[in-house]
């Protein structure tokens, strides 16, 4: 059998590190407990200042309560009329809100019937767009038959065209001048063929 050798000098080093370990555990515990007792120190004493100053407001308000029968009566009398005054004030408010809400009722058929009108005529006047758009189709049909169809622009610009023509009056313009532009393009394509 061999023989092992021990190294003295690393047994001890080796068998230091654990207590070195509790010694930086029990550091870092102290250095802890010290922090916390700080900062709970810091926290009590800035209770005790603001409980000192609502002690020091309440005596204060204390002292000036009268506590003669006379000025307690002349007080609330006081305080009374003035509750009856912002009664008063509050109920005026009350009623000018309602009346401005019986008006705005009243007025609400008015706005509806309107908003309805314009949007009816828009929808008309779309309807009126399309009717005319569909007629130069067919009749670019029944002129150059299966080419017509195959000049068509994809659906994606027609679907962007339609919010275009529904949303206001300024942005028709532009879907006209898209159509006017088609036109070029169809005898471009037919002078091509």
């Amino acid at each position: 059998m061999a023989k092992t050798q021990f190294n003295v000098e690393q047994i001890k080093t080796e068998a230091a590190k654990p207590l070195f370990a509790v010694a930086g555990a029990t550091e870092l515990a102290v250095e802890l407990a010290r922090g916390y007792a700080t900062e709970a120190q810091k926290a009590a004493q800035k209770r005790f200042t603001e409980v000192q100053g609502r002690v020091s407001d309440v005596q204060s308000r204390v002292s000036k309560v009268e506590l003669e029968p006379k000025t307690l009566q002349a007080q609330a009398r006081t305080r009374v009329e003035e509750l009856k005054s912002e009664a008063k004030e509050a109920q005026a408010r009350f009623e000018a809100r309602v009346a401005e809400l019986q008006k705005d009722a009243r007025d609400f058929p008015a706005k509806f019937e309107a908003l309805l009108n314009e949007a009816l005529e828009e929808l008309n006047s779309t309807y009126a767009e399309l009717q005319v758009r569909g007629e130069k189709f067919v009749a670019a049909i029944r002129k150059d038959g299966v080419r017509a169809v195959t000049t068509v622009k994809p659906a994606v610009r027609k679907a962007a065209k339609a919010p275009a023509t529904k949303r206001t009056t300024a942005k028709k313009s532009p879907a006209k001048k898209a159509t006017a532009k088609k036109a070029p393009a169809k005898k471009a394509t037919a002078q091509a063929s």
